[in-house]
């Protein structure tokens, strides 16, 4: 007994706080780049809707194709909102800023999420990926999720699948 509540207590101490408001990307190879996917996510903490998303980069800005910046209709395309991008405070470091239209229409009220938010870019970004919300200067990391393998790694595991599968196949044959 003593030993399950000695481990409750290191695993609820290890922990640390939970995320508030998140952002949460996906890394997918395609055609020689990477295309990054982010996702908004209004938990409450800065205590309303959200309408701007500053993303901090640990790249040149030269590595990001500024051509295919993706944004969510009402944030920085043709139904409103803002998109800047640029150097950062040095020229190892970039920034992508996305705002909603003023109407209010596109902000992201309180446990909602919002997707469409990219990018390509020809180099590794590098870690962490930072955020800022609504012109704030406190800065959190944004959470991979997960990374979309690359088709040859596709390739490596069906042999391996294959060969599992003939294995398991043997064994149970083998089974009086």
């Amino acid at each position: 007994m003593r030993k399950l509540i000695l481990i409750l207590v290191v695993v609820l101490c290890s922990i640390g706080p939970l995320n508030a408001d998140v952002v949460t990307y996906t890394i997918t190879p395609k055609y020689g780049q990477s295309l990054y996917q982010f996702t908004l996510t209004n938990t409450g903490d800065t205590g309303g809707t959200l309408f701007d998303l500053f993303l901090s980069l640990s790249t040149d800005i030269t590595n990001i194709d500024t051509t295919t910046i993706g944004t969510p209709v009402g944030w920085g395309d043709l139904s409103g909102g803002l998109l800047f991008f640029g150097p950062d405070a040095n020229p190892s470091t970039s920034f992508i800023e996305w705002s909603a239209d003023f109407s209010g229409t596109y902000d992201v009220g309180i446990g909602n999420s919002l997707g469409g938010f990219s990018f390509n870019s020809s180099a590794d970004v590098g870690q962490p990926i930072t955020f800022a919300l609504n012109g704030s200067t406190d800065f959190a990391a944004a959470q991979e999720v997960s990374s979309v393998p690359e088709p040859a790694t596709f390739l490596l595991l069906i042999p391996s699948l294959v060969a599992i599968s003939f294995r398991v196949r043997s064994r149970t044959a083998q089974t009086p």
